[in-house]
């Protein structure tokens, strides 16, 4: 089978998105002829992977305005339209990107079958011009895509119920969680050194938190902030980057480190005490799924949390300072919690593979297949 999978950017950006259809594409390239195209930007160059379609994309919106928005260049259009026109099925991470809107288009033109994998809903901004834009685009273009789409996929259950309240598909949406390289992301073993290094970097009594993503607003970064200030004792490291630098916050216990190979990454993850992301507008983020599968506790917002109503994770109000610090403040001095906490979090983690998630979209593409053959 030929399939054209389609995300934002390639992982040398950053992001979640990147990283699932980067686990997606080396499992489907087992079995079929893959083609990967994306955004491929200066800053961010990629590289090249036999069958990778790069697309050169001015990335300016991201620059100038903070949210992830390249825009394909002229010449990249032709490009889109021919590997649409000699695929069998289009699979797009998610509906509002312009590159999916001239995918989606062709493939409507060349009556190609798309699945399209919704990764997140609206995201509240502070600036009310973004989140009137985003709307806009939702209602307009996502609505497009997704109501036209051959076959919708959703990453949770909240994500799913969002769109269903609004939107009329084509057939009834699936439900399909991100999956877990199991060979990456796993519990500690026996006296691993590197571990045991990072935390021997502790001072007596110091607690050690974890943030991995992208720094922006809705991640959650100024309640970090906020909180590092009132906990001088708590030790941070921030793993990412993006519109904001933490580095100019001048404290003490925040260490900021750019993105990580995830093999290193997982290092991170069993050197610290808790893995905190307090983000808004997002189905479930896959550093979550790698800490939990790596035994670290997780506390994320109440929001996202409701993913997975029975998961070991703690659930924080963000938009209360006071008690997101005190609900902290009793999970870290709680070692018994703690240490079973660890012991929940990676049995649960035991459910989502990659494999299993690979061959769960191949059943589907070769039904679409089947349906336009």
């Amino acid at each position: 089978m030929n399939i054209l999978t389609v995300s934002n950017y390639y992982p040398e950006h950053p992001g979640g998105v990147e990283f699932v259809a980067k686990n997606l594409v080396e499992r489907w390239r087992n079995r079929h002829r893959v083609r990967w195209m994306a955004s491929d930007i200066s800053s961010h160059p990629h590289q090249h992977q036999i069958d990778d379609v790069q697309l050169p994309a001015t990335n300016l919106i991201e620059v100038r305005l903070g949210f992830p928005y390249p825009i394909p260049i002229p010449i990249a259009l032709k490009r889109i339209f021919e590997e649409v026109r000699h695929c069998d099925v289009v699979h797009l991470h998610d509906c509002l990107y312009i590159v999916n809107f001239f995918t989606f288009f062709a493939a409507q033109l060349y009556r190609k079958p798309v699945l399209v994998t919704q990764h997140i809903h609206e995201i509240p901004y502070k600036e009310a011009y973004k989140n009137i834009l985003q709307k806009l685009a939702y209602n307009i273009l996502g609505k497009w895509i997704l109501q036209n789409a051959n076959q919708v996929v959703f990453i949770s259950e909240r994500i799913k119920k969002s769109f269903e309240n609004r939107f009329v598909f084509r057939r009834p949406p699936l439900l399909i969680p991100n999956g877990i390289d199991k060979n990456l992301f796993y519990p500690p073993k026996s006296n691993e050194i590197d571990i045991i290094q990072l935390k021997n970097k502790r001072t007596e009594n110091e607690r050690q938190l974890i943030f991995v993503g992208r720094f922006t607003h809705k991640k959650g970064l100024g309640l970090i902030r906020e909180i590092a200030i009132a906990r001088p004792r708590w030790h941070w490291w921030l793993i990412g980057n993006g519109e904001l630098n933490p580095n100019t916050w001048q404290l003490d216990n925040i260490e900021v480190i750019e993105p990580l190979p995830q093999k290193q990454l997982r290092l991170y993850y069993l050197a610290a005490d808790l893995f905190v992301l307090p983000s808004i507008g997002e189905g479930f983020p896959l550093v979550a799924q790698e800490s939990l599968a790596c035994g670290l506790p997780v506390a994320l917002s109440s929001e996202t949390t409701s993913n997975f109503p029975t998961a070991p994770m703690i659930s924080l109000d963000v938009s209360d300072l006071e008690n997101t610090i005190r609900v902290l403040e009793e999970t870290l001095n709680n070692f018994i919690k703690l240490n079973q906490m660890r012991v929940d979090a990676a049995k649960f983690a035991s459910q989502w593979d990659w494999d299993k998630v690979a061959q769960q979209y191949e059943g589907i593409f070769h039904s679409l297949n089947v349906q336009h053959s």
